[in-house]
């Protein structure tokens, strides 16, 4: 008899195998190894004419009682049942299968030499040609003799999604698998750090960036204003507290976006394509001051000349009025003035989009944004095509210089660029997402195929941003994401999805996820969500994840033979997303903060010090402040305190 059979077929239904155990002791000895018959999460094959089936053990159980007292008998009819997932011809492992096994037919332990066959026929696919085609992610935990590794092309090209609890080790498996990708020379990545969490993972022992990593905070990100289009333009600046005055500022907004961008379409030589959506320069403060002229504007009774308080105004033609309007500030009488009409649509109707307007650009934190140009000085790779007086179409080139950097061609090649969105307003976060990456894909699919350079877009703590349900708001980064699911793997354009809510994430998002990385997770509804959305063959895997260790994954998708149940390998640097330890820091105590100099960079909005051992912004070239930084709502506490203790010194001499 085979001493590695257990037992026999009992039942078949669709890919799922019900097996009777036969043999009396449940531990078998095999090569110096000790295998438990029956263990959730381990394999049997199933031995057929010409090939072998292999099959992943998910419910064990038997039937009948248990003999009563302290020390029971083994139950007398144990079963288990079997997910079938491929096929071991002769040395060749494949997924799937073509032949069942039937009632009777002979079940045998998985052992470490089907694993071979198996990790071998791997092997064979993960180098061609001399060429790396796979990276490795940790061991396998059934027998932790095995690596395990992903096929570079199945995982990145056909979006990945990464899933579990808080603490379950999701930051970290992304980091291991960037780390692996970054080992190849012309790897382009880009992560959407909601936390700030994965500078420390990608900097030296001395907290310096790596050479290859790109690193963009709040106070060196450029995202110009003038790539918004017109709805994510509205969602910022609208004011709908008064419904009756939403209809003139939105007709308001498409007449001057119109207008105000025509001057750099001239240069540009784009009057008969560009449209409002079209991103090319604007002045925002050409756009508040004609705002608060419209808000204002008459016109002379029966004309259509506008009612100008200094009479020589009124006298000016049609057009030469309207580039007034657009140019500088026009004063109107006030009151019901003799022979005067007030502007039918938008008098007395814009000034809630004005103060929108003054309420943004004051607010430090929209600089990223609102003020590009202020912005670019702190950035020293973008500052040289930022210039404060730069022509429009020379402005609007400079989102050529913005694509580069995020895709790491600005100066040295850069493999990695972490936009980190921790110190940006919550508000705003959706259409910064949206707009780099709608922004990023465009640019890919207007690219010739023949130098299409393919991205993976990672969006970090996705539940924020990429929610499932309708809001009240338009949701464009879901928009953006899901459009990049749908249609980018012809362009080049990839998307790791990494949640710890799969429940609250987009189905169309999920769904297009090939391979997925899923790790400890309790909630029923994500489970339930995650079971939906899965492929029906790994549906029985779902129940298996809350027994799973932190730092233990389930990898499913093509990019694997199997489902490989791993034990993942830590990367070389951890990101800051360890939990703190209370009774540590309660038994051990802390360091006195300096809660002046904590309360200034609140006031700063200054996140950057929040991470020890990492130094601020200005230790990477693109976000040192440039050598005359204009704005000094930026200025750090560090040089504060020298201008006061400069001060001092001066007025003791």
């Amino acid at each position: 008899m085979d001493p590695l059979e257990i037992g026999h077929v009992i039942g078949v239904e669709g890919d799922t195998v019900d097996v009777q155990i036969s043999v009396s002791d449940l531990h078998i000895e095999h090569h110096g190894h000790m295998y438990r018959v029956g263990r959730l999460g381990t394999y049997v094959t199933f031995p057929m004419h010409r090939a072998t089936i292999i099959g992943y053990v998910t419910r064990v159980g038997f039937h009948g009682d248990l003999e009563p007292g302290p020390d029971p008998d083994q139950p007398r009819y144990v079963t288990l049942r079997a997910q079938l997932i491929g096929t071991v011809c002769g040395d060749k492992f494949t997924r799937g299968v073509n032949e069942y096994p039937t009632i009777g037919d002979p079940v045998r332990l998985g052992v470490e030499e089907d694993f071979r066959v198996i990790f071998g026929c791997f092997d064979e696919r993960a180098i061609e040609r001399g060429q790396k085609k796979a990276f490795s992610l940790g061991r396998f935990a059934v027998d932790p003799s095995f690596e395990v590794r992903a096929l570079g092309k199945e995982f990145f090209a056909k979006h990945v999604a990464i899933m579990g609890n808080s603490g379950s080790g999701k930051s970290v498996t992304t980091a291991k698998i960037l780390y692996e990708a970054l080992q190849l020379p012309y790897t382009q990545i880009v992560l959407f750090d909601m936390h700030g969490e994965y500078r420390a993972a990608f900097s030296d022992d001395r907290g310096q960036l790596l050479p290859n990593v790109t690193y963009l905070s709040d106070r060196s990100l450029v995202v110009p204003y003038w790539t918004l289009r017109y709805e994510e333009f509205e969602r910022l600046f609208l004011d709908t507290h008064d419904p009756q005055n939403i209809n003139a500022q939105k007709v308001f907004l498409r007449a001057a976006l119109e207008k105000l961008k025509r001057p750099a379409a001239a240069e540009l030589g784009l009057l008969t394509e560009f449209t409002i959506d079209t991103p090319v320069y604007y002045s925002l403060e050409q756009l508040r001051t004609y705002a608060e002229n419209m808000n204002d504007a008459r016109f002379v009774l029966n004309t259509v000349s506008y009612a100008f308080s200094r009479l020589p105004f009124r006298q000016l033609p049609p057009n030469e009025q309207e580039q007034l309007l657009l140019t500088r500030r026009m004063e109107f009488n006030r009151g019901n003035a003799e022979g005067e009409v007030p502007h039918a649509t938008y008098f007395g109707r814009l000034l809630g989009l004005v103060n929108q307007l003054e309420t943004r650009l004051a607010d430090r934190r929209y600089d990223f944004l609102l003020r590009p140009v202020e912005q670019a000085a702190r950035n020293t790779e973008l500052a040289p095509f930022l210039p404060p007086d730069a022509s429009p179409g020379t402005l609007s080139r400079s989102v050529a210089a913005v694509i580069r950097q995020m895709l790491g061609r600005l100066g040295a090649r850069k493999n990695l660029t972490i936009v980190d969105l921790s110190g940006l307003p919550f508000d705003v976060v959706d259409v910064t997402v949206a707009m780099l990456t709608r922004t990023l894909f465009d640019f890919n699919f207007w690219a010739p195929p023949e130098v299409r350079q393919p991205f993976v877009l990672v969006f970090e703590e996705a539940h924020n941003y990429l929610p499932r349900t309708a809001r009240a708001e338009r949701m464009f980064a879901r928009d953006a994401v899901e459009k990049v699911a749908r249609e980018g793997r012809k362009y080049g354009v990839s998307a790791m999805v990494v949640t710890q809510r799969p429940s609250e994430i987009s189905e169309t998002i999920l769904s297009q996820c090939n391979s997925m990385v899923l790790m400890r997770m309790n909630n029923p509804d994500d489970q339930d969500y995650v079971a939906r959305v899965v492929s029906d063959q790994f549906r029985t895997l779902i129940g298996l994840l809350p027994s799973m260790r932190p730092g233990e994954a389930f990898i499913v998708g093509d990019s694997v033979l199997m489902p490989m149940r791993t034990l993942i390998d830590l990367p070389p640097r951890l990101p800051r997303s360890g939990d703190v330890d209370f009774f540590q820091r309660w038994c051990e105590g802390t360091a006195d903060g300096d809660v002046e100099a904590i309360i200034d960079r609140w006031w700063r909005q200054d996140r950057q010090c929040t991470n020890k051992g990492t130094p601020p912004d200005d230790a990477h070239p693109a976000a040192s402040p440039g050598p005359d930084d204009p704005t000094p709502r930026a200025s750090t506490g560090a040089r504060q305190r020298l201008a006061e203790l400069a001060a001092q010194l001066g007025g003791k001499s």
